[in-house]
C-alpha cells in the first residue's frame, strides 16, 4: 500500500518547478521517521501533480518533463510545466505561497526500527504531489522569488584569457575544447558535484545547478555558455548595480586539485577543468571574457512584480 509524507519545498521560475524531494537523514517528527541516503529508488514511471490529485498531473519522469537527481544528501527535481490547466493552477498557488511544499508517494521495501524511530531503508517512489507544506523540521517552506533577471555568459573555449587566480608563473589560462565539453557534462548533465554561482565568491550566493536556478551547455562554437538566475535578494541587487555600474565578467572557478594542465610562456592550458563554481565579478583582467547580458522574460517579470506573500511553516 502506497504511503504520502509532505517532505520538501518547491520553487516557480517561469514554468520551471523546482525543489527538494526528500532531504535524507531528516527526521520526520509528526511521523517519527527518516529515509537513509540513496533509499529512494524510481518506479517506471513517476507522476508529478497537485494535491496528490492523478487527474492534474502536470508531469512526468521520464519523457514528461520532470527530471529527479539523487546524491547522499538528497532527492531533487526539475519540471517544466505545459502549458494545461492543472500546470497553470500549480504554478499560481506556488507563486502565491498558498502550496510550497512536496509530497512523496512511496512503498517501502526494507525499513528496520531504531527505538522509537522508522528508519526506511529502501522504497519505491511512484508519485511526487505539491502539497500546501512537508512534514519533515528540516524543510523550510518559503515562496521564493527572483529577480525577474538572468545573466547569460559565455566561457571560450581554447581561447586565451587573463586570468590571476591560477599561479604567479602565468597571466593568462586557456581550456580546450576537450576539457569544456567535460566539465560541462559533469557539473549540468551528470551532476557529478555541486557547481554554484556567486557574487565575487561563495559567500554571496546566487545559483545552484541542483535547483535548476544554474544552467550550462556548449554551444555550435564549442564555447561554453551559462544562465544564472538572478534572485530577489541583497546578492541579486549587487550583481545587477555591479554590472550597471562598472560592468562585470563571469568566470569558472576551477577545482586546482582534480585539474590537469600545463604551461606554455605564461599560459595555463588547461586539459582537464572541473568546475566548482561561476563567480561573478567587477574587474580589470578582462582580456579575452566576453560582456554576460542581463535578460529578462515576460513570465519573470511578471513573476518578479506580482504581489509579494512570504511564509514560513515548521512542522
Amino acid at each position: 500500500m502506497a504511503e504520502r509524507r509532505h517532505v520538501g519545498e518547491v520553487r516557480a521560475e517561469g514554468r520551471r518547478l523546482s525543489g527538494t524531494v526528500m532531504a535524507y537523514g531528516d527526521v520526520s517528527p509528526s511521523h517519527r521517521e527518516r529515509f537513509e541516503p540513496r533509499s529512494l529508488r524510481l518506479a517506471e514511471a513517476v507522476h508529478l501533480d497537485l494535491h496528490h490529485d492523478a487527474l492534474r498531473a502536470v508531469a512526468w519522469h521520464p519523457g514528461g518533463g520532470l527530471e529527479l537527481r539523487q546524491d547522499d544528501k538528497a532527492l531533487r527535481m526539475i519540471a517544466e510545466l505545459p502549458p494545461i490547466p492543472a500546470a497553470d493552477a500549480a504554478l499560481d498557488q506556488v507563486r502565491s505561497g498558498r502550496t510550497t511544499g512536496l509530497s512523496v508517494e512511496f512503498r517501502a521495501t526494507k525499513e528496520r526500527r531504531e527505538g522509537g524511530l522508522r528508519v526506511i531503508e529502501a522504497a519505491v517512489l511512484s508519485g511526487i504531489g505539491i502539497v500546501r507544506s512537508p512534514s519533515y523540521h528540516q524543510s523550510q517552506v518559503e515562496a521564493r522569488r527572483r529577480s525577474g533577471r538572468t545573466m547569460r555568459a559565455t566561457i571560450p573555449a581554447d581561447a586565451e584569457v587573463e586570468c590571476r587566480c591560477s599561479g604567479v608563473e602565468c597571466k593568462f589560462a586557456r581550456v580546450t575544447g576537450e576539457a569544456m565539453q567535460d566539465a560541462f557534462d559533469q557539473a549540468f548533465r551528470q551532476f557529478e558535484r555541486e557547481v554554484i554561482a556567486g557574487f565575487g565568491g561563495y559567500d554571496m550566493p546566487l545559483a545552484s545547478a541542483s535547483a535548476g536556478t544554474l544552467r550550462g551547455r556548449i554551444n555550435g562554437d564549442g564555447d561554453g555558455e551559462v544562465e544564472i538566475d538572478l534572485p530577489d535578494d541583497t546578492n541579486g541587487a549587487a550583481t545587477v548595480a555591479a554590472h550597471d555600474a562598472a560592468g562585470v565578467i563571469v568566470r569558472p572557478h576551477i577545482d586546482s586539485q582534480d585539474a590537469e594542465s600545463t604551461i606554455e610562456g605564461e599560459t595555463r592550458i588547461y586539459t582537464r577543468a572541473p568546475i566548482r563554481a561561476f563567480l561573478v565579478s567587477a574587474t580589470d583582467a578582462r582580456r579575452g571574457w566576453p560582456a554576460p547580458q542581463l535578460v529578462a522574460t515576460p513570465e519573470e517579470l511578471a513573476a518578479a512584480t506580482a504581489p509579494r506573500r512570504r511564509r514560513r511553516v515548521w512542522l
